[in-house]
């Protein structure tokens, strides 16, 4: 494969090696695409007047030495070289990227995630500010919760263990050194 501009390949069939050929992709105009063919794929070799000079090399044709990733109807599959695999079902509507190891998301402006339920099964580490509208609920797990910093706690009411931090009192308390009873 040649990646110069544009790029090209060269196609063996039987004695013919053809000269420096461009292979067809799904789009070349303003939106545009790059998978390029690899050594040994099955391809077409489309040659308009007959002339193997001005051959355009049409890729895709599975073949028995490459099988295709999946044999669903239902389903639209890409697998990757280093194992990774999309995979979308739309019989039951579920999309699968699996095998990479990393997905970088980057938006100018915003990235909204619409879903009425969303599990993170792993660490999750935010950079700038955490803001939510609706409450937090959660348990301990097992290393409890810690905060580091300054905490400011602004309107409405917090508790722990149903003792209100600003609206309680102590009994028995005395001048000096004597301890208070616990909080009510």
């Amino acid at each position: 494969m040649q990646t110069g501009n544009p790029p090209r390949v060269r196609v063996q069939t039987g004695g013919l090696t053809t000269t420096w050929l461009p292979w067809a992709e799904r789009r070349a105009g303003k939106t545009r695409t790059w998978n390029p063919p690899t050594v040994g794929e099955q391809v077409l070799l489309l040659c308009p007047s007959g002339d193997v000079a001005n051959g355009i090399v049409l890729t895709g044709i599975p073949s028995d030495a490459t099988d295709v990733p999946s044999h669903s109807a239902n389903e639209t599959v890409t697998s990757y070289p280093d194992g990774a695999l999309t995979r979308y079902d739309h019989a039951t509507s579920e999309l699968a990227i699996t095998g990479v190891k990393t997905i970088l998301v980057e938006a100018a402006t915003s990235v909204l995630v619409r879903c009425p339920d969303t599990t993170f099964d792993g660490n999750v580490t935010v950079q700038g500010l955490l803001s939510y509208q609706n409450g937090i609920a959660g348990t301990g797990g097992e290393h409890g919760n810690a905060i580091t910093g300054d905490f400011i706690h602004r309107d409405g009411v917090l508790s722990s263990n149903d003792v209100v931090l600003d609206k309680h009192d102590h009994g028995g308390v005395y001048r000096g050194d004597s301890r208070t009873d616990g909080p009510r």
